[in-house]
């Protein structure tokens, strides 16, 4: 992570990518002209024009050229392969995977050129980071031809420097539904910025994601799209997407679906203002019969589910309330209105349903936020718990629930009735600190305590159609680096593909980074990590990206976003802050 701040963007600038699609609920009405900027404003401004192979250079020096040739601006191959032999040239496919490194070593031989390089990260053919590794050999077997060194096999990938990687690629996410088709799913990738932003996105969108299969996302675009698409964008700044295939044969609601998969992709583009797709002589219209689709369109999908909910729920003397910090008021349902003595609490993301543990973590009881009736009925799901944890809830009103067992941990899924105990790789078993699940059900995340070093762990949920959890995926790292202590002290969602993490680097001073869901390097918050005196021990955030972010320290509390923002003492007897979810 500290290799690399903002992390970018996609692989798929230099030959193609990969396809696969979706659409989505369209709305009405056309677009109207707009003074849209032009991606390449984005771009950055030095471009680079690569020297081709020289005369009677070395078998290392043409290596050296051909490495320096792929940091052409906007990845044009065509200088790179002249450093390849006329066989080198058919076969060399760099838009399969994106190499990025620190630094080099020192190259050497002749008939293979070898060299080593350090601070290494692998992003597949749709801009998905794979992998991180300390040291990665890349060898390049020569060849005479025409009496000059050429290389007669190079990796299949573009090899770059991270830095160069950071200048051109962003970071942006492809859109895929969840297995039940109620809610789209963000997919982390890399994109070039500039006019080949949307091209690249739409192509990364046309293919599964690497490690998430139908059980995991689900997308309406057919499997055998055509490749090598390019998406053009209008002066009225419409996205024109056309795809291979008969149009005749998709029905209206995977239509539908399919749009809605590509307008939430591509309305990251700046300069996008309206979608437009065809399949193959059919254009897929709105209901009103335009061909246009506006930016607005299929919001009963969104991955953040409630972005009303911004009420903050919380503990006073062990029992409910809610509202705004400094206002909280007491609840009318049986977890506010009750002689319960809870000492930790969570809501669903609808805000009408909380989750409180009993004093002695060994009980969660489940009831109404408000009720006519005080005495309402509560629900005991678990019971005889050992250090029961409030639950994180997902769009399908599921309870994820932590028990930590004294380090053994357990994870619980509580869907209505049924209550089963899941097993998570990396998490079930061990000394688990913190338990979250996404909006959209696909991934958790634990906060893991190690003998010297705290982690982040996450895994994906395999379910079917019909919401059910089948079994979780293996476990993957997060790739997280904190400056001082290596205990992590909280963990929270901060939008729908990354979390914030809460530190110690010294005894006075706290620090919260933020990093991506999928594992990939680089701190993903605006301006970077963030810092704040005293001791922090709790974060409270949401995915709504108008929640105000808060870290608390006993009494006191702080805007993460304002630090500069003085906020009154919490009250004595205030615990468990909360937002729904």
């Amino acid at each position: 992570m500290s290799r690399r701040t903002p992390v970018r963007a996609l692989a798929a600038l230099l030959a193609a990518g990969v396809l696969s699609a979706c659409v989505g609920m369209p709305t009405e009405g056309p677009v109207v002209e707009s003074k849209a900027q032009p991606d390449t404003d984005n771009a950055p401004g030095i471009s680079f024009d690569p020297r081709p192979p020289q005369p009677g250079e070395s078998a290392v020096e043409i290596v050296g050229g051909f490495l320096e040739a792929m940091k052409a601006a906007q990845v044009k191959p065509a200088v790179a392969r002249q450093f390849l032999t006329a066989r080198a040239r058919e076969r060399w496919t760099p838009e399969r995977s994106i190499v990025t490194y620190d630094d080099l070593g020192t190259a050497s031989g002749e008939g293979t050129v070898s060299l080593v390089a350090t601070e290494v990260d692998h992003y597949d053919e749709r801009g998905a980071w794979r992998r991180s590794q300390a040291r990665h050999a890349l060898q390049f077997v020569m060849a005479r031809e025409d009496g000059q060194w050429r290389i007669d096999r190079a990796p299949d990938a573009l090899v770059v420097p991270a830095s160069w990687f950071d200048d051109w690629y962003q970071r942006a996410s492809t859109y895929f539904f969840d297995p039940t088709s109620r809610i789209l799913v963000p997919e982390p990738v890399y994109v070039p910025r500039g006019d080949q932003m949307a091209s690249a996105l739409v192509r990364s969108l046309l293919s599964l994601p690497g490690d998430a299969s139908s059980r995991v996302v689900r997308s309406y675009f057919p499997p055998d799209t055509t490749r090598g698409l390019s998406v053009p964008i209008s002066a009225a700044g419409v996205a024109e997407v056309s795809l291979g295939g008969d149009g005749s044969l998709t029905d209206e609601e995977s239509a539908r679906r399919m749009l809605t998969q590509l307008v939430w992709t591509l309305r990251q583009v700046p300069s996008v203002r309206a979608v437009e797709l065809r399949i193959g002589d059919r254009a897929i219209t709105t209901s009103s019969g335009s061909a246009q689709t506006s930016l607005d369109m299929g919001s009963a999908f969104d991955p953040v589910v409630n972005r009303t909910a911004a009420d903050l729920h919380a503990l006073e003397q062990g029992r409910l309330v809610r509202g705004q910090l400094g206002e909280l008021r007491a609840t009318t349902g049986p977890l506010g209105a009750g002689d319960l003595d809870l000492v930790e609490v969570s809501v669903n993301l609808s805000g009408d349903t909380a989750a409180g543990v009993t004093a002695e973590r060994d009980a969660l009881l489940v009831g109404r936020v408000e009720a006519a009736d005080p005495s309402a009925a509560l629900r005991s799901p678990i019971v005889d718990g050992v250090g029961l944890q409030a639950p994180a809830w997902d769009h399908l009103d599921r309870m994820w629930v932590l028990e930590r067992r004294g380090g053994a941990a357990r994870v619980w899924v509580i869907d209505g009735d049924d209550v089963r105990r899941i097993d998570v790789p990396g998490i079930s078993g061990l000394d688990v600190r913190r338990l979250l699940v996404s909006r959209d059900g696909t991934r958790v995340v634990g906060l893991v305590r190690g003998p010297k070093v705290d982690r982040l762990v996450t895994s994906r949920v395999l379910q079917n159609e019909a919401g059910r959890v089948l079994r979780m995926g293996p476990a993957q790292a997060l790739a997280l680096t904190p400056e001082g202590s290596p205990r992590l002290r909280d963990l929270v969602w901060r939008s729908s593909s990354t979390v914030s993490v809460l530190s110690d680097i010294t005894d006075d001073l706290s620090e919260v980074r933020t990093v991506s869901v999928d594992g990939s390097p680089g701190e993903q918050a605006p301006g970077g990590a963030s810092r704040l005196r005293g001791r922090a021990r709790d974060l409270v955030a949401s995915p709504v990206e108008s929640a105000v972010v808060y870290a608390i320290g006993g009494r006191v509390v702080t805007d993460l976003l304002r630090p500069e923002r003085e906020l009154p003492l919490l009250p004595e007897g205030i615990r468990s802050i909360t937002y729904p979810g």
